[in-house]
């Protein structure tokens, strides 16, 4: 079906950064798992069992950096990233959500979510020290 256009990797056309790690042109020909780094911006759909990984980051409720800042903990965290030959998920899809209207027109939404990000990414590295390092961008 990716073959024929009826499907796609997830918002590869807007942000292929999220999926990227992935490499998918390795995942159609994969017979085995294998593992992949975190790279910024990554944002990959995960199985993990609940009682292991942390909640989300509260400070990112609405659009953007929800899932980014959650997988750049479980890295912190050391947990190993690892693509599945012959498994996917259906993400359906369905109108875009009032919060990324707002992400969309709004300066101001856009200069908060900056400042919540920098703030997350400082925190990030406050708690788990060197190897959190990574996460801190020029501008944080």
């Amino acid at each position: 079906m990716l073959d024929v256009g009826s499907l796609f990797t997830f918002r590869y056309h807007v942000w292929p950064q999220g999926q990227a790690a992935t490499n998918f042109a390795k995942w159609r020909t994969a017979t085995t798992a294998y593992k992949i780094n975190w790279e910024p911006d990554f944002e990959p759909f995960v199985v993990a069992p609940r009682k292991e990984i942390p909640f989300y980051d509260q400070r990112f409720v609405g659009f953007g950096w929800n899932k980014v800042s959650h997988i750049m903990e479980l890295d912190a965290l050391g947990f190993e990233f690892v693509v599945l030959p012959n498994a996917f998920i259906v993400h359906m899809p369905h109108a875009p959500s009032f919060d990324i209207a707002k992400f969309r027109s709004s300066n101001i939404y856009r200069s908060c979510l900056k400042v919540l990000k920098g703030e997350f990414q400082r925190d990030l590295s406050r708690k788990y020290g060197l190897r959190a390092l990574k996460y801190l961008s020029p501008d944080t």
